[in-house]
């Protein structure tokens, strides 16, 4: 039997993830870079969880994004981090709401406004393609839907795009009248 030697690390060394190992460029298929829920755990949070508790979550996991569910696991929305940021609960306590009873599900995007690229699609397509789609449409993020069998396969983010190309992503959201009212009384 061997006997192998133990070593200090050095400040050289660094903690590397999954993704660093894999080169991605513009032209590498699109399912090399969405985080894909057959080989990697959802990032979930539930829906009465208070927008405080969730904020100091994301910021300790460092995980932007989570998919928001329900008491049965079902996806309700998609919570960013931004959307709990200071101005967000303003916004809502000024409308009424009580800032410590203030829940994930009271600020995040619902369901229905979510958007979605097939999976299918993305099995043809590459890094550019889904970068463009995001760009035309203003999103940070999609998830992933295998049509076929009616499953929640995936998510992509803009940032986790960026990361992985190392190369910044720019997505210009569509204005909305929140935004533009934001920022006139900023």
């Amino acid at each position: 039997m061997k006997k192998l030697a133990l070593f200090n690390l050095e400040n050289v060394d660094h903690l590397m993830q999954p993704a660093d190992f894999a080169q991605a460029t513009l032209q590498s298929p699109a399912t090399s870079v969405f985080t894909d829920f057959k080989h990697s755990e959802p990032t979930i949070i539930a829906g009465d969880t208070t927008a405080a508790d969730a904020f100091l979550m994301m910021q300790q996991e460092r995980s932007p994004l989570k998919l928001v569910v329900d008491d049965r696991n079902e996806l309700t929305g998609l919570i960013h981090i931004e959307q709990l940021s200071e101005q967000a609960i303003m916004r809502q306590v000024i409308l009424g709401a009580d800032r410590r009873e203030l829940k994930i599900r009271d600020l995040m995007r619902p369901r229905d406004r979510i958007k979605a690229l097939a999976y299918q699609q993305l099995q043809n397509c590459t890094i550019a393609d889904i970068i463009n789609t995001l760009q035309s449409s203003g999103e940070q993020y999609c998830v992933v839907v295998d049509r076929d069998q009616h499953h929640i396969r995936g998510l992509i983010h803009a940032q986790d795009l960026a990361r992985r190309l190392k190369m910044p992503v720019a997505i210009r959201q569509q204005p909305t009248f929140l935004s533009i009212f934001d920022s006139l009384y900023a």
